[in-house]
């Protein structure tokens, strides 16, 4: 019977808790992976974080800005028109949107700060703490299904509570194109 440790890939790409989300962004595109197991520094996995973490905090960090432009735009000179402050139609497309030779509205705007979410926020912020872990003799039955049951694509291999390998719903397809499954 195929077990666990059979289709696991041992060449486990893996990060600390403290690696910075900018640097969890690199690792990932580097690596071509959409995910890693966030280990200690003795080993023991502490969770599990993804590209769709990633996204996530993008996504509520753009959500947190929407209003920005805005609130810059009421009242503000654009182009060397002043704009209508009795206007708060908040239908009125024309407050999201500047012509191509306006300046920007505030100074700092376009500038890297190299300060921001994905510089100050840690992958310890924004990981799935552990709960997606199989021991090496699982088979690929229970595998299938703790896979399908979690909704998720990756389980960590886990034995004494230190990181083995990771097992992917691609390993899975790789066994049943291989003929192996």
């Amino acid at each position: 019977m195929l077990t666990v440790r059979d289709l696991m890939q041992t060449d486990v790409v893996s990060v600390g808790a403290e690696t910075s989300v900018r640097e969890l962004t690199r690792i990932l595109a580097d690596a071509g992976i959409s995910g890693v197991p966030v280990v200690g520094p003795s080993g023991d996995v502490l969770g599990v974080v993804s590209s769709s973490d990633i996204v996530r905090l993008a996504a509520e960090e753009r959500d947190a800005n929407v209003g920005l432009p805005r609130l810059w735009a009421r009242g503000t000179a654009v182009a060397g028109a002043e704009a209508d402050p009795e206007d708060d139609n908040p239908d009125v497309l024309s407050d999201y949107f500047l012509p191509e030779d306006a300046p920007l509205l505030a100074p700092e705007w376009g500038v890297a700060h190299g300060d921001g979410p994905m510089d100050e926020l840690t992958v310890s912020d924004i990981m799935t703490p552990v709960t997606f872990t199989l021991p090496l003799t699982a088979g690929v039955k229970d595998l299938a299904e703790f896979l399908v049951r979690g909704r998720i694509h990756r389980a960590v291999v886990v034995e004494d509570g230190r990181l083995q390998g990771i097992v992917t719903t691609m390993d899975v397809l790789r066994a049943l194109a291989d003929g192996r499954l």
